[in-house]
């Protein structure tokens, strides 16, 4: 019985020795752990930030401007005094439609003496300006004016106030020097169309006038 069971054991043991070394190196290798595929991350975008351009403005263009930016006030005046005495004062509003061609209306009040008698001469008009080169302007208006005129009344000898309405045409030339960004002061030399009696003006007509921005 002992002997039997030496014979088996030893059998098992040589089996054990015979067995191929790629079997015991299968047995020997670790298993490599299941790897799970990863899914793929689903990012929600991102809002990007309103990006604003500056406006750019070219050269050859001017930037919009508004309608009161684009006005003017001022006026012109005229003094004489003699035999005949005449003080003008004509106010003006006006609009500068391009930096070369200006354009507005006025009121134009005339106080005159003549041999003891005042008169008083009032009226509106209207006037447009083109700068032709460098400083210099033509200038063209027309004045609609109610006028005292002293008459002679050949039956008493006395001269006799008379009012009238009379229109004045007027053009001519002028000299425009730039005072700040949008003012200027003119010197103008018109000729007076309407060189009868009634008119208030002898030629040539003289002015000197001013203008400035309602807002600077």
């Amino acid at each position: 019985m002992v002997l039997t069971l030496c014979c088996l054991l030893g059998s098992t043991a040589a089996m054990a020795q015979t067995e191929p070394d790629t079997v015991r190196r299968k047995r020997e290798l670790p298993t490599r752990p299941t790897v799970e595929p990863q899914q793929p991350r689903v990012t929600q975008p991102q809002p990007q930030p309103e990006v604003i351009r500056p406006q750019v403005v070219r050269p050859s263009e001017e930037a919009p401007q508004a309608l009161i930016d684009r006005m003017f006030w001022g006026g012109s005046f005229g003094l004489q005094f003699g035999t005949f005495t005449n003080i003008s004062l004509l106010p003006v509003v006006g609009y500068r439609a391009t930096e070369t061609f200006w354009l507005g209306i006025g009121g134009v009040y005339h106080y005159r003496r003549f041999r003891g008698e005042s008169m008083h001469n009032y009226g509106g008009r209207v006037f447009a300006q083109q700068q032709i080169f460098e400083n210099f302007l033509i200038h063209g208006e027309y004045e609609q004016l109610s006028v005292e005129l002293p008459l002679m009344n050949y039956n008493t000898g006395v001269y006799e106030i008379s009012r009238r309405f009379i229109g004045i045409p007027m053009a001519g030339l002028g000299y425009r020097q730039r005072i700040g960004e949008r003012g200027a002061a003119d010197i103008l030399l018109l000729y007076n169309f309407n060189d009868s009696y009634a008119s208030p003006y002898s030629n040539p007509v003289i002015r000197a006038g001013f203008s400035f921005p309602f807002r600077k």
